[in-house]
């Protein structure tokens, strides 16, 4: 007398099904980021970000052609996925002066967090193997922030001159604040990051910009 079996599903070999692709490449990119941090894009061979994404190399390979590839996929998600937010928590008739100091701590706090701080240590290192894909990050990455500030500037207007205007301001607010502030957090000086010394930097920044001469000034736009 034959024994029942019960039949099992055939376990599913070969290349993965289209619903699930996207997230293979979430899977490959996310292990590749973890390790160019970790040990850095030269020490990090191929092999290893299919060990660490648990994917075969042939599957890696059929999406990169190389660790050269991979890491510009890695900037290009880093890009796509950096946001600058700032929540417009300040009163209705706040000055300028305010709004500009407020969303400008806040975007900082969000710049400082590790993890973006350890990605720009990253892009800074393969600035020269990579530097148009580089520059395109900072470029992109810029274009965010200042628009986030000029948002908090003139937070809803029409006029083109008016947001040009903010947009002004913005450019030079963040080159008076985030410049100096991001160096010293790439370089480690940790008392130049405290909330007091990010105080202090935003509003020396505040005076230059109000004891300009330029047509950029802090009154409203």
């Amino acid at each position: 007398m034959t024994k029942d079996r019960t039949s099992r599903p055939t376990p599913r070999v070969g290349r993965p099904r289209r619903e699930d692709a996207g997230a293979v490449n979430d899977r490959i990119l996310a292990a590749a980021t973890e390790l160019f941090l970790e040990k850095g894009v030269a020490a990090t061979s191929c092999e290893a970000v299919a060990a660490r994404a648990r994917v075969s190399k042939a599957s890696l390979y059929s999406r990169y052609t190389g660790k050269e590839a991979l890491f510009e996929a890695v900037v290009r998600r880093v890009i796509d996925g950096r946001t600058f937010r700032w929540e417009g928590a300040a009163p209705p008739d706040a000055t300028l002066r305010t709004r500009l100091a407020l969303a400008g701590k806040e975007v900082l706090a969000q710049a400082l967090q590790p993890v973006p701080l350890e990605l720009m240590r990253l892009f800074l290192t393969e600035a020269r193997r990579f530097p148009e894909l580089v520059e395109q990050a900072d470029r992109i990455t810029r274009a965010r922030v200042v628009e986030v500030l000029s948002l908090s500037a003139a937070p809803a207007t029409a006029d083109p001159e008016a947001r040009r205007r903010a947009d002004e301001i913005a450019e030079r607010f963040l080159d008076l604040t985030f410049a100096p502030i991001i160096l010293a957090a790439l370089m480690g000086r940790n008392q130049d990051l405290s909330a007091k010394a990010i105080d202090r930097r935003i509003g020396f920044a505040l005076d230059i910009l109000e004891q300009s001469h330029s047509p950029v000034t802090l009154a409203d736009p």
